[in-house]
């Protein structure tokens, strides 16, 4: 009888074991815009994965910490790379037009559009550019890059672009050996079409 147990005792180890096995180990941390921007006592993570929240309900959420002393992170695991992404949106402060490249799911909304397969070649031009073309950004530190994808876009979807952002990013960074940051801004307002302008006076008074 004792042996019966002791053996049980075995398998259901070994098997405890096998299945801690076959999960992903995160062997890195990698932080954006970079680790200087982040503090774990500010910090409020949310996890892609898990999260059941659209895209414009995460811009919200985003936005409804804008001038607390606590941050939103978006957490998402790429591989074996844990990521914390810190995202901005849209506040009080002057951004030129020129510094931000807009991307969705599978294209870059600048010049007359490129698809989504050409964002290594888009953002190091962007990143790169110092001023030199006026539809690019005036410098590295100032180039930002916004996420506008459909509002109902899910966690999961949104982890998939990100994650190719992130990548493509680590790729240039490493290849221009500089200290360039990845800012990111959601946004889904420029999705909804503008309201129609106003009827003249005259228009209404022939009504």
């Amino acid at each position: 009888m004792i042996i019966r147990i002791h053996f049980r005792k075995t398998v259901y180890l070994s098997i405890f074991l096998v299945i801690l096995s076959c999960k992903p180990q995160t062997s890195e941390i990698r932080y954006y815009p970079s680790t200087a921007n982040f503090s774990t006592e500010k910090a409020q993570f949310i996890g892609l994965d898990t999260i059941n929240m659209n895209f414009r309900q995460i811009t919200n959420k985003v936005a409804s910490y804008y001038g607390k002393l606590e941050y939103l992170v978006v957490d998402f695991n790429d591989g074996q790379i844990k990521k914390h992404l810190k995202p901005f949106v849209y506040g009080g402060g002057l951004i030129k037009y020129r510094n931000v490249l807009e991307i969705k799911s599978d294209s870059i909304l600048i010049d007359d559009g490129y698809p989504i397969s050409e964002l290594k070649r888009i953002l190091k031009r962007h990143y790169l550019n110092k001023g030199k073309n006026f539809r690019y950004s005036d410098s590295p530190k100032k180039a930002l890059v916004e996420i506008t994808i459909d509002t109902n876009k899910n966690g999961k979807e949104l982890k998939d672009v990100l994650i190719n952002l992130t990548r493509t990013f680590d790729e240039i960074k490493n290849e221009v050996n500089d200290t360039i940051e990845l800012k990111v801004y959601f946004d889904y307002l420029r999705q909804f079409p503008p309201p129609p302008p106003p009827k003249m006076e005259d228009e209404e008074k022939k009504i």
